[in-house]
């Protein structure tokens, strides 16, 4: 039913876009018809002017000749030019619509859909939403419990597990961390608590392995060398940090480490060949490594008692050295990329890792060399852009390198808030003045009208048009 359907549509949409060049044109009036129109409305005010005594009887006589005579010559001449035959050039383009786009419709429904796929009866997905609906409730009600438990006994640490698990799978990744955090904390740094946390915080940060995430998986790996999503995973932070070769050692161990059902080895192999490819690896040469760990899956959820923290593990650490450890890291992928300089992913994951480590003076250094990188790239721009709004000097001009990034990002954006006014102040210390309020003119009419910067702006326009 659903095939014939969708054929019936296919064949009236085709058959709307082709008739038009098929059809033979609708007859078009000639002049004369025109002329004949105006020549009876002219017949017509004639009578209504003898009617008002506006003329005599001789004067209406001579027109209406007149106009006869005019009428006359024109009664010979056709009435409408006949439509033309379609063109053969609208013909082939029919031919090609009627014949391409249901070819074309079709090949990507069978790339790209499911064909083969049954369709799913409303009444079945009706009650698999209620269904779904009704888990949804059960689990935010179970979060509900969980946060009174803790609310009454902090340290519960079950609690805040079970509040870590239920917040994930209620798709609130942030709340997720949370938890995951304070359960990680009150376990004194158990592994089983820290693959978790890993994981969520890679979610929130959309996909990138942080620096977090990265020291918690390390933990994971010194407890057990053989798990298989930390291994992954510190593999995926190798990629993402510009190091392929890494991570292609990484994942080709794992892989020759997992079992051929393992349910992670598909996921394991597309990552190992696309980056492989991109580094121009062949795998087919690789050896696993000597003491290479076996991959073991383990189920269910992460043990709660208690264990012995590891004075060098990360996460197990107190404060200031948990922060020391980390910044290790970071330093350590500065190291890497001066010598691998045209890593922009690379700079970007250190720009924010120095500014969360609170170097903003750094991470400006590694949004500049972004920026230098990829000049034509807005989102890199923006960063960069942001990162100067926070650390210039708004008494000093900008670093050359500075004013083309923001020349190049209103030159594609012209409405940049931060870069319009950057520019403009950048205009005013060059005695620019004309260019400066014509620069900040255009931010004032970006700006709301209850905006509070508002004010300030306009008392820097009025000083540059006074000159004072």
């Amino acid at each position: 039913m659903t095939e014939v359907l969708l054929g019936t549509l296919a064949t009236l949409v085709v058959a709307i876009l082709v008739w038009p060049l098929l059809r033979r044109p609708m007859p078009q009036p000639v002049r004369a018809a025109y002329d004949l129109e105006v020549h009876r409305d002219q017949l017509a005010e004639l009578g209504r002017d003898l009617e008002r005594g506006t003329i005599t009887d001789a004067e209406a006589r001579a027109a209406r000749a007149e106009i006869g005579r005019r009428m006359l010559a024109l009664a010979d001449a056709p009435a409408a030019e006949a439509g033309a035959a379609p063109r053969g050039n609208a013909r082939v383009l029919a031919i090609l619509i009627a014949v391409a786009l249901p070819a074309g419709a079709f090949g990507i429904y069978l790339q790209q859909g499911s064909p083969g796929l049954p369709g799913v009866p409303l009444a079945e997905r009706r009650v698999e939403d209620a269904a779904q609906q009704a888990a949804d409730r059960q689990l935010a009600a179970f979060a509900r419990a969980m946060y009174e438990r803790v609310e009454r006994n902090p340290a519960d640490l079950e609690a805040w597990v079970r509040i870590a698990q239920a917040s994930g799978a209620l798709n609130m990744p942030e709340k997720s961390l949370e938890a995951w955090r304070k359960a990680d904390e009150l376990s004194g740094g158990q592994p089983e608590i820290a693959g978790p946390l890993a994981e969520a915080a890679v979610a929130v940060a959309g996909g990138q392995v942080t620096p977090e995430a990265e020291g918690a998986f390390a933990r994971v790996l010194e407890a057990d060398p053989g798990d298989p999503r930390a291994r992954y995973y510190m593999g995926l932070a190798r990629a993402q940090s510009g190091d392929r070769a890494g991570a292609v050692r990484i994942w080709f161990d794992l892989a020759a480490a997992s079992a051929p059902d393992s349910p992670w080895l598909p996921t394991v192999r597309e990552a190992l060949d696309k980056t492989a490819r991109e580094a121009h690896i062949d795998t087919r040469r690789l050896r696993p490594s000597a003491n290479n760990p076996k991959a073991i899956v383990r189920l269910g959820p992460p043990k709660l008692g208690g264990g012995d923290r590891p004075s060098d593990q990360i996460a197990g650490l107190p404060d200031a050295e948990r922060t020391a450890a980390i910044r290790n890291m970071v330093d350590g992928l500065a190291a890497r990329l001066e010598s691998q300089p045209d890593d922009l992913e690379g700079w970007r994951r250190l720009a924010r890792s120095r500014k969360v480590l609170g170097e903003p003076d750094k991470a400006l250094a590694a949004h500049a060399r972004a920026a230098q990188i990829a000049p034509d790239n807005l989102d890199v721009l923006r960063d960069y852009a942001s990162a100067l709004l926070e650390m210039h000097d708004p008494d000093k001009a900008l670093e050359p390198a500075a004013r083309t990034a923001m020349s190049n990002l209103l030159a594609k954006s012209p409405n940049e808030g931060t870069a319009l006014w950057l520019m403009g102040q950048d205009e005013a210390i060059a005695g620019n003045a004309m260019v400066a309020t014509a620069l900040w003119q255009r931010l004032l009419a970006l700006m709301p009208a209850d905006a509070p910067a508002r004010t300030d702006l306009q008392r820097r326009i009025d000083r540059l048009k006074t000159g004072n």
